[in-house]
């Protein structure tokens, strides 16, 4: 497995916006908005909980396929540090229309197991929201 070179490239990213910067293209206060995003504590702990959620996913896929896990797993560990994951346990009678809701993630994925859409008027809607 190669390794991330995530540090470098936001380094690298803020390099060319300051060469940017220089030539006008983009207003300055657009780019430096963004400069300050990437040097921010908290953009380094979300390149420090990737970098450990990646090095720690063990599946054998190709190198977008765990960095796509990897990423998942980050958004959903910082969701939930933050209060926006509530699990619920529900019951759903099956039917033939479908449940309405699309699940990601899983153990084939090595991230967590998430509702990444819920389909208006669907059973789920009417069931519980």
């Amino acid at each position: 497995m190669a390794p991330l070179t995530l540090e470098r490239d936001i380094r690298r990213a803020i390099e060319l916006m300051e060469t940017l910067e220089q030539s006008g293209e983009i207003p300055a206060s657009k780019l430096a908005a963004m400069k300050n995003v990437l040097k921010s504590d908290f953009c380094r702990a979300v390149r420090e909980v990737y970098e450990q959620v990646h090095e720690t996913v063990d599946i054998n896929h190709p190198p977008e396929i765990r960095a796509e896990a990897a990423a998942k797993a980050t958004v959903a560990a910082f969701a939930a540090s933050e209060g926006h994951a509530h699990p619920r346990v529900i019951e759903l009678p099956k039917t033939e229309e479908g449940l309405g809701f699309n699940v990601m993630g899983g153990k084939e994925q090595a991230s967590p197991i998430y509702i990444s859409r819920i389909i208006p008027a669907e059973l789920l809607t009417k069931t519980v929201i």
